[in-house]
């Protein structure tokens, strides 16, 4: 790569490298860097680049954790691994891995290579803010996105267990590239697995590594057990063993969710709905700091909000900058019933409360019955058509109308045009408006994701009610949802209002 072409700002043969962290010294803040690829894969060497706007040759992305799985006990690599100054907290980075990406850069025609670590000062909160605001812009304009979910201290098999899909980040880097392909520790030739869908594997040249594309890799480990491996004629392989799983986005019984949502997410881009799929993703990942819940997730939803106005903690405050950017620009909420079993956030109750993480850093949520796993509480597989537009207040207060009627809890079992029943606040009596306690409100309509990967349902009970109570004012805070049959919202006293919902702290 020529200089040229970009500003040379630190350049260092493998054989140079020493057991002290890389500092860019060289470096401007508030310019795109990228390594260059060529020179790590045929060069021995890391040279990196500044440009002043992002190149238009085309670049491959990395997506992996910074935390991921440590070498093997008797993994005795030939080339050393890296640290960065600012990144100290992260895992050294294997030089050995690096190489093997930019030979899957390479694949897809990419010299030039974006690495979070080493493309961004990292010492440098400023510049950490600038690129953050633009990192969808990165992703978004590259030609591949290269995923290794086990972190790049080695390439992990197909049957390890990685963190990667319940880490916030990496929702932008699945969805906002052009291609995904996932890479993985490999050496069985050219082949393809078989589940429902062919999923095709190519070994790299010169390497024991393996690439596939992400989203078909995603649903054949969704199959679990019971996949099947070919080579490029047809002949049928011997797997490595009789209960052969693929674990790199975790365990299909156990993490299904996370992965289904994860598909449609994919599967829903530039659609209707993939909103909702990325409200709901990033409900179920978890982050170093719970603002970079929604930092991650902005440049998806078409917003750049200031992140220098926000503290590491402050997820609530981000949140509501970017519900009210969304309905600023005429979007809709459809954040609306993304975990209708889920408490509501007690200071934003149109959203579920906010997962926290176990000991292993997998997100967790607070439910009426204490606290579980969110992949074991979220909804996944269907959205809500028309949900309503309106105003978010800086307080977290959203401004809707939409049709509502007056309700009272009622003891009565069963359902009729007038009774109702909700799956975690009880059974609901449509009623005349001075014999009420609570507000129900059509906030839409149930829909199922129709996407071809999986079969489709028909459910009766589509409308979807959100059950409010007043807490003075004139303002409402959300207790929980209902689904009901269309006919009661054709039963009673149903009015289009304008209600307030948030709090009710």
């Amino acid at each position: 790569m020529a200089d040229s072409q970009g500003k040379t700002i630190l350049h260092i043969n493998f054989a140079d490298i020493v057991d002290q962290p890389l500092s860019l010294n060289g470096a401007t803040k508030h310019k795109f860097r990228f390594i260059d690829g060529d020179a790590l894969a045929h060069k021995s060497s890391i040279h990196v680049l500044e440009f002043e706007h992002l190149p238009s040759a085309p670049y491959a992305v990395i997506s992996y954790v910074w935390r991921g799985l440590p070498p093997l006990p008797n993994d005795k690599p030939t080339l050393p691994k890296i640290t960065v100054k600012g990144a100290e907290g992260a895992d050294p980075i294997s030089v050995e891995v690096l190489k093997i990406v930019s030979l899957a850069a390479e694949r897809q025609g990419c010299k030039l290579v974006w690495l979070d670590a080493l493309c961004i000062l990292q010492d440098n909160d400023d510049d950490k803010a600038w690129q953050i605001q633009r990192m969808y812009d990165i992703y978004r304009s590259s030609t591949d996105c290269i995923v290794a979910p086990g972190g790049l201290q080695r390439l992990v098999s197909l049957t390890e267990e990685t963190t990667w899909a319940s880490r916030a980040w990496t929702l932008q880097e699945a969805i906002a590239p052009p291609s995904v392909h996932c890479l993985f520790a490999w050496d069985r030739g050219d082949c393809c697995f078989q589940s429902n869908f062919p999923l095709p594997v190519k070994q790299l040249e010169g390497a024991r590594a393996g690439v596939a594309p992400l989203k078909t890799a995603l649903e054949t480990a969704m199959k679990g057990r019971g996949v099947s491996l070919y080579d490029m004629q047809g002949e049928k392989m011997d797997l490595p063993s009789e209960d052969y799983r693929i674990l790199l986005f975790g365990d299909a019984g156990r993490d299904r969710p996370r992965i289904r949502e994860l598909i449609d997410a994919m599967d829903m881009k530039g659609k209707k709905g993939m909103y909702t799929a990325i409200w709901r993703s990033s409900f179920m990942r978890a982050a170093k700091y719970p603002v970079d819940a929604v930092f991650s997730i902005m440049g998806i939803m078409g917003v750049t909000l200031d992140t220098s106005k926000f503290g590491n903690e402050d997820r609530l405050g981000a949140t509501i900058a970017l519900m009210k950017a969304i309905l600023g620009r005429g979007g809709q909420a459809e954040w609306l019933g993304i975990a209708t079993r889920a408490l509501p956030n007690p200071r934003l109750s149109t959203l579920p409360v906010f997962p926290e993480v176990d000991a292993a850093r997998r997100p967790i949520l607070e439910t009426r019955d204490g606290m579980k796993d969110i992949a074991d509480v979220m909804d996944t597989g269907w959205r809500l058509e028309g949900t309503p537009g309106g105003v978010m207040e800086s307080d977290g207060y959203f401004r809707f109308g939409a049709l509502s009627t007056s309700v009272r809890q009622t003891e009565e079992e069963g359902e009729s045009a007038r009774v109702f029943r909700s799956e975690t606040c009880g059974n609901w009596e449509v009623v005349d408006k001075d014999e009420g306690s609570h507000v129900a409100v059509l906030i839409g309509k149930w829909e199922q994701y129709n996407n071809g990967a999986f079969g489709v349902l028909r459910n009766p009970w589509d409308q979807a009610l959100m059950m409010l109570e007043e807490g003075g004012g004139g303002r409402f805070s959300n207790v929980g949802y209902a689904f009901v049959k269309e006919e009661v919202v054709r039963t009673g006293n149903w009015e289009e209002t304008v209600v307030v919902v948030g709090g009710p702290n």
